[in-house]
């Protein structure tokens, strides 16, 4: 009887142990854990940027890195010193002191200076928003617009309607060396204004060449309804010419030189010259001219 007890026994006990199973693993740990190297890889990183940044800017002390990145050199050493757990905070503080420096770096090594603006604003004068180059003075010229060794600008002038066809007008301004008195318009005729020519005042860059300016302007006209007055002086206007020549297969054809819309400049021109040139866009197709003018200042 002692033995079948104790047969007993040692059954039920194996099978008490046979089926025992493990508790659950549980996955904040895991997830806690993989977290915290995913971090420290990060921050690893970072501090490897760091010793990058900081000799650069060793290299750049030549050019006053120390003086003018010095604070946020000494920030950063004292973050890489610390000894921070790895986390999101740590990485983010070490982040930010890099992304300081390094645009400080930047500045100093491409610095931002001032340059002459392409489009010179002009916002006391009236006209069509009008882009204005300042170019290197010229040797030599093709007119007297254009003055060697003087100051040196091109306008670009629409000569259709949605500025798909742009005319550079090299000129010599009058006033400044910017062009900033230049005014360009969009107009139609009849421009209720009448021209006279005007010897070339003695102030102005020295050329062998009369002007044309605006002697009256008729009220609630064209010209007036543009914004331009009387003494404004006219410096090119578009007019209607003749196109390339066809090739001679095109000539053998029939074909004939198509009008085009061109740029004339008026220094130097005669008051009739200047008006035929303006009634001449009559032959363009959507009737309008453009004209450049420069308001003394």
């Amino acid at each position: 009887m002692a033995r079948r007890l104790a047969r007993g026994l040692s059954l039920a006990l194996l099978c008490s142990v046979a089926f025992v199973r493990p508790g659950p693993v549980r996955p904040e740990r895991t997830a806690r854990a993989a977290s915290a190297g995913l971090w420290q890889e990060a921050l690893t990183a970072e501090r490897g940027r760091a010793e990058l940044l900081l000799s650069k800017l060793q290299d750049l002390e030549d050019l006053g890195a120390r003086e003018s990145c010095g604070a946020l050199a000494e920030k950063l050493q004292v973050l890489l010193k610390q000894e921070t757990p790895a986390s999101q905070e740590s990485f983010d503080t070490l982040r930010s002191a890099n992304d300081q420096l390094d645009e400080a770096l930047k500045e100093l090594e491409s610095p931002r200076s001032p340059s002459l603006p392409s489009v010179v604003p002009s916002s006391q004068l009236p006209g069509d928003p009008v882009t204005i180059d300042l170019l290197p003075p010229v040797r030599e010229t093709d007119g007297p617009a254009l003055i060697p060794g003087a100051a040196h600008v091109r306008v670009s002038l629409p000569l259709v309607d949605n500025s798909e066809v742009m005319w550079g007008c090299d000129l010599t301004p009058l006033y400044d060396e910017t062009g900033s008195r230049l005014m360009s318009f969009t107009a139609f005729l009849p421009l209720g204004m009448r021209l006279a020519g005007q010897s070339r005042p003695a102030a102005l860059p020295p050329a062998d060449a009369d002007l044309v300016v605006v002697e009256e302007v008729d009220l609630r006209g064209e010209a007036d309804v543009l914004g331009i007055r009387a003494g404004d002086v006219l410096r090119a206007v578009s007019y209607v010419g003749t196109g390339p020549e066809p090739g001679w297969l095109d000539q053998m054809l029939g074909a004939k030189a198509m009008p085009m819309k061109k740029v004339m400049k008026c220094d130097g021109r005669s008051v009739e010259e200047v008006t035929e040139a303006l009634q001449s866009n009559r032959e363009s197709p959507d009737g309008r001219l453009v004209l450049l003018l420069e308001r003394p200042a």
